[in-house]
């Protein structure tokens, strides 16, 4: 067996182990869902979103946009367990918010009720592409959010929300 076969047949013997070790940490999907609370006032403001996620990648990331404008959450912290609440118009410390060129923003609040915008939710093992939700991501406007009472749900698979129950959400893994 000459030297080179040798060397190869090391690195095979290293990339089953990283393989598996890989796939353990990547997302392996989940679910976001916008809160409808059926109010006029949901007219004016983002919704709260529900974020639940299978695997051990949290969300890292959260973008918002719509064909004028977008916003990006980025964590400032990595979140236990697999389930997190996030108020889309006043995010908290946990995130800090920048449009989708960078530059920080400091209000998140939809320009009209008939605006379609994108909700999408990265975790940590995505990251190094701007464009991927691999969590979730879901098309709304808020009109959606005043007219109906529940939870507009929307999974790895993404397309439109399907309206669901509070106690619906969030789907099993």
């Amino acid at each position: 067996m000459s030297v080179l076969d040798r060397a190869t047949l090391r690195h095979l013997a290293f990339l089953a182990p990283a393989c598996l070790l890989l796939t353990s940490c990547a997302a392996e999907g989940g679910a976001v869902g916008a809160v409808a609370t059926g109010h006029f006032s949901a007219r004016h403001q983002f919704p709260v979103v529900m974020v639940s996620w299978c695997g051990d990648s949290p969300p890292a990331r959260i973008d918002l946009t719509s064909e004028e404008h977008g916003w990006r959450l980025n964590a400032v912290r990595e979140f236990p367990g697999n389930e997190l609440e996030v108020d889309l118009s006043a995010p908290g410390e946990d995130w800090s918010i920048t449009d989708t060129d960078g530059a920080p923003a400091y209000r998140v609040v939809p320009a009209a009720e008939d605006i379609e915008y994108t909700l999408g939710v990265t975790s940590v093992a995505a990251l190094e592409s701007d464009s991927e939700h691999d969590i979730a991501s879901l098309r709304f406007d808020t009109e959606l959010m005043a007219e109906d009472d529940g939870v507009y749900m929307g999974t790895d698979a993404g397309g439109d929300g399907t309206l669901v129950g509070a106690d619906d959400f969030p789907p099993e893994c």
